[in-house]
């Protein structure tokens, strides 16, 4: 009788959340409240996460280099409104099979008004759009944009604390999220590849590397007719340049300043972000290592096809192109990428999206060599 019991009370409550579509204010379309968690064994809290896995075949200057599958991502995220205006949300990553397994976020929002809300944790930083919207099901290609991976090196995980909130003047929309966090590492320059600002993020998420904290924020406007404009930046010194109270270095700065925008007209729907980032680099290393870095990417993906398959009446088949460039190091001519993706997209429902895509890269290096790259890529991620 008792496990009847509890087996009714437990439809009463998926029953009470489904019917519950009330949602935090959030600060960006597709961020961590835009999900669709499938797993809810109670009216506070959801369970869910997404997976992602390709076939992926290389060829670098005509010779073909590798073909391999890969099973790219599997995150598991959690979500509990464990009190009134309370709420926690988490998020582990498994990437590369388990070749890296990490905590990309682990937040808690306390709401007060819509303007005006608290948050702490380990935050994923606003830095750029795609860094706080980025799951793979959400994204129409399989690869992520070269800026967002190379100049902000998504995905940008830091500790930290700061406000986050939304205006509503007239039938627009005002959000802005800003923070305080421990910032970006010393291995932007101690990689050994050069200025490297990927490898500059945070490995465990601890004490800051020099006790002063960066600033990172983004500030949106969607107007009323749709689509989004944001504007971001991140700045704060990432070397360690006191032990023990004692000063060992001068302070480094290190300053990324990133634009992005997406609208949609019937069918058409278009996106892009730019960023620069600037790098304190020591005397000795100048000429040498990059103080400043920027590039763009630029996408359009147009849905060809409604309900494309009958067995799926949502599905939708789209197809895309996107454009990168991306220069490491704008002192010179070389130490750059550039890149154009083709590519289709079907959609069975709006949660899971298998992916076709070609993609050609001219590469440049230092000394302006060039090479010329080719990917086949075949992958599906889904949320679940």
């Amino acid at each position: 009788m008792m496990k009847f019991l509890v087996i009714a009370l437990l439809i009463v409550n998926l029953a009470a959340y489904a019917q519950d579509s009330t949602k935090s204010p959030s600060p960006v379309t597709g961020g961590i409240y835009d999900r669709p968690y499938l797993l809810r064994p109670s009216s506070q809290l959801a369970i869910g996460g997404y997976a992602e896995a390709m076939f992926r075949s290389e060829y670098e200057d005509g010779i073909h280099e590798n073909s391999s599958f890969e099973a790219r991502r599997f995150n598991l995220f959690v979500h509990s409104a464990f009190a009134e205006r309370i709420r926690l949300t988490a998020e582990l990553e498994f990437e590369h099979g388990t070749e890296e397994i990490k905590l990309e976020m682990a937040i808690v929002d306390v709401e007060v008004y819509d303007e005006l809300n608290l948050r702490g944790g380990i935050l994923l930083s606003p830095l750029g759009k795609f860094n706080i919207s980025h799951d793979s099901p959400r994204n129409e290609f399989n690869d992520r944009p070269l800026v967002s991976t190379l100049i902000i090196p998504s995905t940008l995980s830091e500790a930290g604390f700061g406000l986050f909130g939304s205006f509503y003047p007239g039938d627009q929309v005002l959000t802005y999220e800003a923070y305080l966090v421990n910032g970006l590492t010393d291995g932007v320059i101690l990689a050994g590849e050069g200025t490297s600002i990927p490898d500059g993020r945070p490995v465990a998420f601890e004490e800051d590397n020099n006790g002063s904290p960066a600033i990172v924020g983004r500030v949106a406007f969607r107007p009323g007719f749709g689509g989004e404009i944001g504007v971001s930046g991140h700045t704060g010194a990432y070397n360690t340049f006191t032990v023990d109270g004692i000063e060992v270095d001068e302070k480094r700065q290190l300053t990324i300043v990133a634009i992005d925008g997406e609208f949609r007209v019937g069918d058409l729907a278009v996106q892009g972000e730019f960023a620069h980032a600037k790098v304190g680099i020591p005397p000795s290393l100048v000429g040498l290592y990059a103080e400043a870095q920027q590039g763009f990417y630029a996408q359009a993906v147009y849905t060809i096809f409604d309900g494309f398959m009958e067995m799926f009446p949502r599905s939708t088949l789209s197809a895309g192109v996107r454009f990168d460039h991306v220069n490491l190091d704008t002192e010179i001519d070389g130490a750059l990428t550039r890149r154009v993706t083709v590519g289709l997209n079907l959609r069975l429902v709006p949660e899971t999206a298998l992916k076709l895509d070609y993609q050609h890269s001219w590469n440049f290096d230092r000394l302006n060599n060039e090479s010329r790259a080719a990917v086949v890529q075949f992958g599906f991620a889904t949320y679940f």
